[in-house]
């Protein structure tokens, strides 16, 4: 919508006067309607050749609409001294013209102006073409050539003005709580799939292109939705046309003749309709991408226009804190015009009276508007700030993906681009406060308070109070422990311990069985028996004493290789610990293949943290730093020392890779530091993460901040 000056009838209290002949007159093309707001009688005037749009109590318009370029000044104060029954006389006429004059309300022809910039001085005409900015000069809003969409409406709503019926809406309902009932259902995939498509971090150029023209063929239909619903109140459309808002794709479309002849509701109907339009789109498009095969054209389309259509495009614009179909819609429940700018400047002035103390008057507000009023003029400008920021960090995501090295250089100009207007209002502010305190302020420095204040600044900047700290993400594990393996095959027959069980040092763990090796060992065992037999046999007799006992040593031998592999189906524990493997009991009756880890026992009274430190860092630190970890969803912190230090760097941990996301000219090499904690309690676990802070020599604020500006000309010049 374009409803860029909404302006209440508040009147200089310095009135320029108008000199002359001159005898104002009403914009021809303005367009108006009395309203009932707020418990008085507004009429709303829009004057299209202006683009602005005027609020004037009813008694004022009365005045206003006597000036229709004939009648003198004397004339309008002797008629509306009539109307009124109290006399106005012509100076009040001229100081009352005089205000709307300031205000740019009169129409005025090209001679006119040309007199009236030739009237002016040098100086003044500089700063008027100064004030005059190209159309391509705001970021914020970037507007193209418009068309007249009036007659293409006027066709359309005579073939569609049922969708403003009743039985019209229901069907839309039910249709759209169809719609969300699909979008419940598929909420993970169609929420992932949401958050990918609006993020540039990983797009390519034709992806930018694709969601380009898909943004303006809906933002289209959006606008095409505004200006038909003011044909219910039959209300013009006099122009549509394409802009840039942040670099946004969108249509622009004036309704505001709507909102002057509409009442509150056809007023709320035209701001929900392009919305409600977009959603008519997603609904239909909800339907056809759950009722056609994956991966064809129609099934793809549909699912393209349901991710930019969706829940997306309804907080976008049904979103009141910014200056889109959800603020007019919150204005026309609420009844109060101009909401974020009556906020903001009371909040403004607020601050600067009571907190600056600055000679600035606060607008009065009603008592029961202050704190709604606060709430919103903080809510709506931070979330202004953070749409800003997100537009410098698409733009840097766009062109991350082209050439990381350089993205840098557009996203900084585009915050520059974004943020000039408001810092150049940061600067006009802090010389208001300079020229307003300034007296003061030498007073004060010139003052011992000042002097005893510096020297104890000087002495907190040079105290060493500061620690040095390298901060880094962790993961811990058993300081030692053992992994118990299968040495021989077999079948797993009993379980002697679960996760969490603690045992000692030779503790029988599982039972396994060997048919295959138990026939074999029986063998070996008879084998030996007999051979032991004859080897007896043949020392009494005295004969052939000696094969008997090679034979009897060969089978020995046999018996002792066998009983050993037999003891090994028997898994003992070599550590004390606690055993570590989930779930040991699911493995009763399977067979396992030698060489297979069957269980982990570990020491968890003492763990180890391998701390990933960044290499900028790891001159802050040196083996036998203190340190304190934090683990995440535990609230005690661990402290403990450094004990190793990795001499090469290494890559992440793939499971704390998620938590790093360092962005720069080039990611930094980590290098692992090695702490040992102690776990009486038992509350540490293997593969528990956090983050480990660990310190170095103790240094001053001044100290920290000279360090970090050598270092950087360190890292950039050499």
């Amino acid at each position: 919508m374009n409803l860029t000056r909404v302006l209440n009838v508040a009147l200089p209290e310095m009135p320029a006067r108008i000199g002359g002949q001159f005898c104002p007159r009403v914009p021809p093309d303005a367009v108006f309607k009395e309203h009932f707001e707020d418990g008085q009688w507004i009429v709303r005037v829009v004057v299209p050749s202006q683009d602005a749009m005027y609020r004037f109590p009813s008694q004022n318009w009365a005045l206003i609409s006597l000036f229709d370029g004939r009648r003198s000044f004397e004339e309008i104060a002797r008629v509306y001294s009539g109307q009124m029954g109290t006399e106005y006389c012509e100076e009040d006429i001229r100081e009352f013209a005089a205000s709307l004059d300031a205000m740019e309300f009169w129409y005025k022809t090209p001679q006119e102006k040309n007199i009236e910039l030739m009237r002016k001085s040098v100086d003044e005409r500089r700063k008027l073409l100064k004030s005059k900015k190209s159309k391509f000069g705001n970021l914020a809003e970037i507007a193209f050539p418009a068309v007249n969409p009036d007659n293409f409406l006027n066709w359309l709503y005579r073939y569609t003005s049922f969708i403003y019926s009743w039985w019209f809406t229901a069907l839309t309902l039910v249709l759209f709580s169809i719609s969300a009932g699909i979008t419940l259902i598929h909420w993970p995939a169609i929420g992932r799939d949401t958050i990918q498509f609006f993020n540039f971090t990983n797009k390519s150029w034709s992806d930018v292109a694709q969601f380009y023209v898909l943004a303006v063929l809906t933002m289209c239909w959006h606008e095409i939705g505004h200006g038909h619903a003011c044909k219910i109140c039959d209300a013009r459309v006099p122009s549509m046309g394409f802009m840039l808002i942040y670099l946004t794709p969108a249509f622009f479309t004036d309704t505001s003749e709507g909102h002057i002849k509409g009442t509150r509701l056809q007023r709320l109907i035209i701001s929900i309709a392009g919305v409600w339009s977009e959603l008519i789109i997603y609904a239909v498009a909800t339907l056809i991408w759950w009722g056609t095969p994956p991966d064809t054209t129609a099934n793809n389309l549909a699912y393209l226009l349901m991710l930019i259509t969706g829940i997306f495009s309804v907080f976008i614009n049904w979103n009141p804190l910014i200056k889109l179909d959800g603020y007019y819609m919150m204005c026309e429940i609420l009844g109060i015009a101009n909401l974020k700018e009556l906020s903001t400047a009371y909040v403004s002035a607020w601050v600067k009276h009571y907190i600056w103390r600055l000679p600035v008057e606060v607008p009065y507000v009603p008592k029961s508007r202050r704190v709604g009023f606060a709430v919103y003029a903080l809510l709506s400008g931070a979330y202004s700030y953070m749409v800003l920021y997100v537009v410098a960090r698409f733009v840097g995501n766009v062109f991350r993906n082209f050439n990381p090295d350089w993205s840098f250089i557009p996203e900084l100009g585009t915050a520059a681009l974004i943020f000039r207007s408001r810092i150049r209002m940061a600067v006009n502010f802090m010389k208001f406060v300079y020229l307003d305190k300034k007296e003061h302020v030498r007073y004060w420095l010139s003052s011992r308070p000042a002097l005893v204040g510096g020297v104890a600044l000087i002495v907190l900047l040079l105290l060493p109070f500061f620690h040095e700290a390298a901060v880094g993400h962790f993961k811990l594990e058993p300081s030692s422990g053992a992994v118990i393996r299968a040495v021989v095959p077999g079948i797993i027959t009993d379980i002697y311990a679960e996760e969490g069980a603690c045992v000692t040092s030779g503790a029988p763990l599982l039972q396994l069985r060997n048919l295959s090796l138990e026939s074999s060992f029986g063998r070996a065992r008879a084998d030996h028996d007999v051979s032991t037999s004859r080897a007896v046999s043949a020392a009494l007799k005295y004969t052939d004493f000696g094969p008997a006992l090679k034979e009897r040593n060969q089978f020995s031998e046999q018996d002792r290789e066998q009983g050993a592999r037999i003891a090994r189906l028997e898994l003992i524990s070599p550590v004390s610990g606690t055993v570590l493997t989930p779930r040991l009991s699911d493995q009763l009756g399977r067979y396992i293949p030698d060489g297979t880890e069957v269980v982990e026992v570990a020491d968890l009274s003492l763990m180890r943290a391998r701390v990933y430190i960044s290499e900028h860092d790891l001159d802050k630190f040196q083996v036998g730093s203190p340190a304190r970890l934090q683990v995440e969803g535990l609230f005690p912190k661990w402290d403990s020392h450094v004990v190793a230090i990795s001499p090469v760097s290494s890559e992440i941990d793939p499971a704390l890779a998620g938590e790093l996301k360092y962005k720069g000219l080039r990611p930094p090499n980590f290098y692992v530091a090695e702490l040992i904690l102690e776990n009486p309690k038992g509350l540490l676990r293997p593969g528990m993460v956090g983050l480990a802070r660990i310190y170095g020599r103790r240094t001053s604020l001044a100290g920290l901040v000279w360090q970090e500006i050598t270092h950087f000309f360190e890292r950039k010049i050499w």
